[in-house]
C-alpha cells in the first residue's frame, strides 16, 4: 500500500517478490498506461545514494521489450528513462555530494521537460502532468512516481550464467540454422566436462558428447554445414540409446522411444543449453558497475558481432583494471565516454553508424544511443582456452556469436545492422585503439 504523499521518510524494507519488482510495465491484463518505473522520482538527499548505488539495476527500453504499435506513449516513457539513466551515470561520478545532487536534479528536470515536448509533438492526449508549467509540473511528476526512492530490485536473469560445478550438458541441443554459428565458432571454448563421478550413465553421456564434438568439427570444416551437424547429432544420440539399451539399468527417458522424430523431439526439449551457450555470460555495458568490471578484468574473452566493442573493452581493462577496485567502474565509464567521443569525432568516417547515434547532440544523447543500440548485450566467455596465440594480453577476442540482436530503429531494416562495421567479426588486435 503506497505511503501518503506527505510522508517523505524512506519506506520500510519489504520482502522480495520477483513478480512485483521485475515487471517492466506490462500488467496482467496487457500493456498499461505507463511503464513500471515511470515517472521517475525526483533526485533528493533522501534517494541520491540509492540512485548512485553501483549495482542498482534498471531496464533499458527499446523495440525489443516494448510493443511497436498502439503504445507510442510507452516508447516515449522508455526513451525518457533511458536518457535519465545515462545522465545519472555521469552525475554519480561527481566526488562532491552537493555537485552530484545538483547534477542529478538538472538531468531529471531536463528529461521530464523533453518528455513533455515529445508528448505535445503528437496528437494523442499528453500526460496530465505535462499540462502544468514549471515547478507545478515537476511536483506532479514527483507525486506520481511509483518508486520515488529507486528501490527496484535486481530481476532474475533468464540468461544462463557461467556454469560451475560438475554437470553434464546433456542432452545436447538440436542443431538449427540459428545456433550452428555457436556450434562452430564457440567450439574451441567448449569442452566436455572432466573429473565427474565415474558412474556408467554419466560416462555414456560423456562418450556421446565427445563423439558428437568430433563430428561437429568435421561439419564445421564444411562451412558451418547445418545438415551435417543435424545428422551428426541424430546419429550420436541414436548411438547413445543403443548403449543405454544394452544394459539392464534404468534408461534415459527419451531412449524409450524408437529411432524417430519423436525421440529427436524428446532430446531437443530436454537440452539444458539449446543455443550451445553454456559458458557465455551476457553483459550490459550500458551501465558500468564494480561487478561488471570483475567480469571484464577476469580471465575471459569478449565475443561480439560489433567490430568496435573489443577495442572499447581493451581500453577499459588496460587503463582501469590495475586501479583499486572502487575506482575501476568510474575509470571504465570515463573510458567509454572518451571512446564514444572518438567514434563520433575523428573516426566517424571509418565505421557505419547504423543507429545514427553520432547525429545526436554530443554528451548524454549520444551516450544514451550507444548504450541502447550497441552496448546492451556483450557476450563474455569464461576462462581461457590456452591454445590461441596473439590475442592480446587480456586474452580477449572478438568473434561472431549468436546472441540477442541489437534491434534497429523502425526506419532501418535488420539487414542494415549486419552490413556495418558493428556487424563484422574481428580480432581484438584489429580493433580501434
Amino acid at each position: 500500500k503506497p505511503a501518503p504523499i506527505m510522508d517523505r521518510s524512506p519506506p520500510e524494507p519489504e520482502s522480495w517478490n520477483p513478480a512485483l519488482h521485475c515487471q517492466q510495465g506490462r500488467s496482467r491484463g496487457g500493456w498499461g498506461h505507463r511503464l513500471g518505473g515511470f515517472p521517475p522520482g525526483r533526485p533528493s538527499p533522501d534517494n541520491l545514494d540509492q540512485i548512485c548505488l553501483p549495482n542498482r539495476q534498471h531496464v533499458v527500453y527499446g523495440p525489443w521489450n516494448l510493443p511497436q504499435s498502439g503504445f507510442s506513449h510507452l516508447t516515449r516513457q522508455g526513451e525518457t528513462l533511458n536518457l535519465l539513466e545515462t545522465g545519472y551515470s555521469r552525475c554519480c561520478r561527481c566526488h562532491s555530494h552537493t555537485n552530484r545532487l545538483d547534477c542529478a536534479k538538472l538531468v531529471w528536470e531536463d528529461a521530464m521537460t523533453r518528455f513533455c515536448e515529445a508528448e505535445f509533438s503528437v496528437k494523442t492526449r499528453p500526460h496530465w502532468c505535462c499540462k502544468q508549467q514549471g515547478e507545478a509540473r515537476f511536483s506532479c511528476f514527483q507525486e506520481e512516481a511509483p518508486r520515488p526512492y529507486y528501490q527496484l530490485r535486481a530481476c532474475p536473469s533468464h540468461q544462463p550464467g557461467i556454469s560451475s560445478g560438475p554437470e553434464v550438458p546433456f542432452p545436447p541441443g538440436v542443431p538449427t540454422l540459428d545456433n550452428v554459428k555457436n556450434i562452430c565458432h564457440l567450439r574451441r571454448f567448449r569442452s566436455v566436462p572432466r573429473n565427474l563421478p565415474a558412474t556408467d550413465p554419466i560416462q555414456r553421456q560423456l562418450q556421446a558428447l565427445t563423439r558428437l564434438e568430433g563430428e561437429f568439427q568435421r561439419c564445421c570444416r564444411q562451412g558451418n554445414n547445418h545438415t551435417c551437424t543435424w545428422k551428426a547429432w541424430e546419429d550420436a544420440l541414436d548411438g547413445y540409446c543403443d548403449q543405454e539399451q544394452s544394459v539392464k539399468t534404468h534408461h534415459h527417458s527419451c531412449c524409450h522411444y524408437p529411432p524417430s522424430p519423436v525421440r529427436d523431439e524428446c532430446f531437443a526439449r530436454r537440452a539444458p543449453y539449446p543455443n550451445y551457450d553454456r559458458d557465455i555470460l551476457t553483459l550490459d555495458l550500458s551501465r558500468v558497475t564494480p561487478n561488471l568490471m570483475g567480469h571484464l578484468c577476469g580471465n575471459g574473452r569478449v565475443l561480439s558481432k560489433h567490430k568496435q566493442i573489443p577495442g572499447l573493452i581493451r581500453n577499459m581493462t588496460a587503463h582501469c583494471c590495475d586501479l583499486p577496485f572502487p575506482e575501476q567502474a568510474c575509470c571504465a565509464e570515463e573510458e567509454k565516454l572518451a571512446f564514444i567521443e572518438d567514434l563520433c569525432g575523428p573516426r566517424h568516417n571509418f565505421w557505419r553508424d547504423s543507429a545514427l547515434c553520432c547525429n545526436l547532440n554530443p554528451g548524454d544523447e549520444q551516450t544514451n544511443c550507444f548504450n541502447t543500440y550497441y552496448l546492451r548485450n556483450v557476450a563474455l566467455v569464461a576462462g581461457d582456452s590456452g591454445d590461441d596465440k596473439g590475442q592480446g594480453k587480456q586474452g580477449q577476442v572478438g568473434e561472431e556469436v549468436s546472441a540477442p540482436p541489437q534491434s534497429p530503429r523502425k526506419s532501418e531494416s535488420p539487414q542494415s545492422l549486419g552490413g556495418s562495421d558493428w556487424g563484422n567479426p574481428t580480432l581484438l588486435e584489429h580493433s580501434l585503439q
